[in-house]
């Protein structure tokens, strides 16, 4: 938490519910992300071009509440028009996009429209740095891992965890890791939007302690990838030792 680096993941259903960032989300944030020029928040998210009238408006709120430091829109890029409308939107022109690999590329699914690829593709080459593609690793977590049609070329994450930033819900918690946002076990719970933040910080240091002495351990022994581990075999784990007081009651 040192670093200054939150991921603000947007939740909802592809059966029609979904629930928008809020002041309360965001002054969550600005809580727990230190006000200054090394910080970074990150919008993930359903899909942020979806409601990209919300995203705009949050990263409007943010500036004007005195957050100086870079912003990154995680997205497919098949919307490239509100994409760029998103990134042009920021006043201090530190918002950037990461595009998901395996749409960007065609590699393990569907490759976007070609028409927003180029039209992304334009863009970063009258604004170097502003879209890049992310990493193709391949992460055995979450929904769709089985279907994969890329993983026999993909690299796959080793045993150590990548130790990813936290994440806050637009439910309003507090989730240890991005890509397992999806998995409710106690042992990626930090809190909510009303916790303190020296809480949801000690709680974040657990979680990496636990990482360290009893996840990656687990997996070198059992010859797992780190994801692998949390996908499948986390209830063989114990909680992480060392959640600020408080955190079961409010997240269980």
């Amino acid at each position: 938490m040192q670093s200054g680096l939150l991921i603000l993941y947007c939740v909802g259903s592809p059966k029609g519910w979904y629930s928008e960032y809020t002041p309360e989300h965001l002054e969550a944030a600005l809580r727990t992300v230190m006000l200054h020029q090394q910080g970074a928040i990150k919008f993930y998210g359903g899909e942020p071009t979806l409601n990209p009238e919300n995203v705009m408006w949050a990263i409007a709120y943010l500036r004007q509440r005195g957050y100086q430091g870079a912003i990154v829109i995680y997205s497919n890029g098949i919307q490239a028009e509100r994409l760029l409308q998103i990134l042009e939107s920021d006043p201090l022109g530190k918002t950037t996009a990461s595009l998901n690999y395996s749409i960007a590329t065609g590699d393990g699914a569907p490759q976007m429209p070609q028409k927003s690829l180029e039209r992304l593709e334009k863009y970063e080459t009258e604004h170097p740095g502003a879209i890049a593609i992310g990493h193709p690793d391949v992460v055995d977590s979450g929904r769709g891992v089985e279907p994969f049609t890329g993983e026999a070329t993909r690299p796959k994450a080793n045993s150590r965890c990548p130790h990813c930033y936290p994440v806050l819900t637009t439910e309003g918690k507090f989730h240890a890791c991005p890509f397992a946002i999806e998995n409710r076990a106690p042992h990626f719970q930090l809190g909510d939007i009303s916790s303190d933040a020296s809480e949801i910080a000690q709680n974040f240091r657990a979680f990496f302690h636990w990482l360290d002495t009893v996840h990656e351990p687990y997996a070198i022994a059992h010859n797992l990838p780190a994801c692998t581990v949390c996908w499948k075999y986390l209830d063989q784990l114990p909680v992480p030792k060392g959640f600020a007081e408080g955190r079961s009651q409010k997240d269980s």
